[in-house]
């Protein structure tokens, strides 16, 4: 959707109006790191400064919005402003080209306007441009401790849907203890294989909630391992990187706990992403962490960063254990138009 800069009136200095890239980019840029200066990532970082970059490409910026205003979907969006100045900003796009479905990508006030009513009626020219554009559905993220936010969202009717718990480690901690796993399981290697496919699979379907599953539905073909994985591993190792490794247990006839451990390269920190059928739950994670970390200790000097699903506490609390840090947990909401 483009934004409405028709509408734009130049001598407007005070209160809400749609968003001009050309006008505005620069500020809310400056907007978004003020208000979600502690909460950017490396890749928030990385698209804060594609913002300012472009943000400084007048002509191309002019040339998106009006000659080609499909191109600024992802640009749209509310201002408000104050003392000739933009104090606060909503994002709003499709999530792709003709869906109903519309994302809220951030929701900033500065500082000093705050508790002034200026973030609801940001979120109210939102909601009442997806119900213009026909919407069915508004999502957003927003984090758990941000309980202003939060009491803004229930009070509009968002409903929590999921969440996922951030945590890292500047370097991979040392594990000195060992954890063994229980004599009903067994730990092997996982095979690239449809059978081994389906398993994982299946234990994905059983572990993640089925409010979940509604909104990001689960394939098979997610869990299809590429064969073509010993190559990428060889060039990881030439690279200074380790080999990727995918481990299931098993409890004799089904997959109860897969964990997939991706060594970083270069300053890329390393991942792990670990499932627990809900039955095994507080009984592998700290086990099968404990390898994961001990996999990784040729690379201890590069970081670590884990996203573990909030619905699975067992397995943040098992990384905490060993000493990673818990950053930020993001809640995924949802409102029905």
């Amino acid at each position: 959707m483009a934004v409405l800069a028709s509408q734009l009136k130049k001598e407007d200095s005070f209160g809400l109006r749609p968003m001009d890239p050309v006008r505005d980019l620069g500020a809310v840029a400056d907007l978004i790191e003020e208000a979600f200066a502690d909460d950017l990532d490396q890749s928030g970082q990385n698209a804060l400064r594609e913002l300012r970059w472009l943000s400084r490409l007048k002509p191309l910026l002019w040339w998106m919005t009006y000659a080609n205003p499909d191109h600024t979907d992802f640009l749209s969006g509310f201002v408000w402003e104050e003392d000739n100045k933009v104090v606060g900003n909503i994002t709003i796009n499709r999530h792709n080209a003709g869906s109903r479905r519309w994302l809220i990508s951030n929701l900033a006030v500065s500082a000093k306007y705050r508790q002034r009513g200026i973030a609801r009626s940001l979120m109210y020219a939102a909601l009442e441009l997806v119900e213009e554009y026909s919407g069915s559905v508004v999502s957003l993220q927003v984090r758990a401790d941000n309980k202003p936010a939060l009491r803004l969202y229930h009070s509009l009717n968002f409903r929590e849907i999921s969440g996922t718990t951030h945590l890292s480690a500047a370097h991979v901690p040392i594990v000195s203890e060992s954890l063994p796993l229980p004599r009903a399981v067994i730990l092997r290697d996982r095979n690239y294989n449809l059978s081994d496919s389906r398993a994982a699979y299946d234990l994905a379907s059983v572990s993640t909630p089925l409010t979940v599953q509604k909104e990001w539905p689960i394939r098979q073909g997610q869990f299809r391992l590429n064969s073509n994985e010993q190559f990428t591993n060889a060039i990881s190792w030439l690279w200074g990187g380790g080999s990727a490794a995918h481990w299931v247990v098993e409890d004799g006839h089904r997959f109860v706990a897969t964990i997939n451990i991706q060594p970083g390269t270069w300053r890329k920190a390393h991942q792990i992403d670990l499932t627990v059928h809900p039955d095994w739950r507080g009984v592998l994670e700290r086990p099968l962490v404990a390898r994961a970390l001990s996999h990784l200790r040729t690379w201890r000097s590069q970081g670590l960063a884990v996203r573990q699903p909030a619905y699975h506490p067992e397995a943040a609390e098992a990384y905490k254990y060993f000493g990673l840090k818990e950053t930020q947990t993001l809640i995924w909401m949802k409102r029905d138009m």
